[in-house]
């Protein structure tokens, strides 16, 4: 499934999953990510200027609200004041679009036979990694720590972090840990979204495990709430969340510092067990 949203750093907003209304045959969640990923494509540089805007701050504030639509409102707002009266119209409508698509992604029911995963822990799962080997959430009990990366192939950000992920993985490996990645989109097994990310993790010489699970399972529910690009989270032996998830990449001096952090005290608490 695509789902690569314009953002700057890169923020990105998460859909709700479930099917639609009014007797007509339902589009699929892709199809109305696509159509939105379709909208936004076309004015790229504008989006990536606006969506640049956002900080921490203003990512608390858009986490109130599933509505992408939101995100794009607040982005537009940052940067009013820089745009010509062609190019504010041109985000209005385009924002106005993506409401639409929104709306009709917020109306379709939950799926069936799926509960509410704990919080602070990554759901159980059965997927494949991108070669296709099986591969369940048993990974987090092999290992004293789990660095997840939630990345897309159009986020600039994810892509230039891959070779320092890549490095992490190597370091990690010596004290337990490991590096696994999650490109969002290709969830659903979606072949042409796992050839590119393959693609793209070769030309960065990254070979850490990426893996993929159903979009509707309640692993493809965490990853498809994770709010900004790249995002990474560590989990415990248990897949329990230790410290706060980072916003942004690692090949930034203080991101790295931050994600140290987080494996100190994962290493602690396993070694305590």
């Amino acid at each position: 499934m695509k789902k690569n949203r314009l953002i700057a750093f890169a923020l990105s907003v998460s859909l709700l999953l479930g099917a639609s209304a009014c007797g007509k045959p339902a589009k699929t969640v892709s199809e109305l990510i696509a159509e939105e990923n379709a909208i936004l494509d076309q004015h790229q540089e504008l989006w990536t200027t606006a969506l640049n805007s956002l900080d921490k701050d203003n990512l608390s504030q858009s986490t109130q609200s599933t509505n992408y639509a939101d995100v794009l409102d607040l982005a537009i707002k940052n940067v009013k004041d820089q745009l010509s009266d062609e190019d504010y119209k041109t985000l209005t409508d385009d924002a106005a679009k993506v409401r639409k698509l929104e709306d009709q992604l917020q109306e379709l029911p939950p799926e069936e036979g799926t509960t509410t995963s704990a919080s602070g822990a990554f759901p159980a799962f059965e997927g494949k990694d991108l070669d296709g080997n099986a591969v369940d959430s048993s990974l987090f009990a092999d290992n004293a720590f789990t660095v997840v990366n939630f990345w897309f192939s159009g986020c600039k950000p994810c892509v230039a972090e891959l070779g320092d992920l890549d490095k992490l993985n190597q370091t990690v490996k010596a004290q337990g840990g490991e590096v696994i990645g999650i490109n969002t989109e290709t969830l659903d097994d979606n072949a042409d979204a796992i050839a590119t990310a393959k693609q793209i993790l070769q030309t960065k010489g990254a070979s850490y495990r990426n893996i993929t699970f159903a979009s509707g399972s309640e692993a493809g529910k965490f990853a498809l709430n994770i709010m900004a690009f790249p995002t990474t989270y560590v989990f415990d032996r248990d897949g329990n969340v230790v410290g706060q998830p980072l916003l942004g990449g690692i090949d930034k001096e203080e991101n790295l510092a931050a994600l140290q952090k987080n494996i100190d005290a994962a290493l602690a608490k396993d070694s305590a067990k």
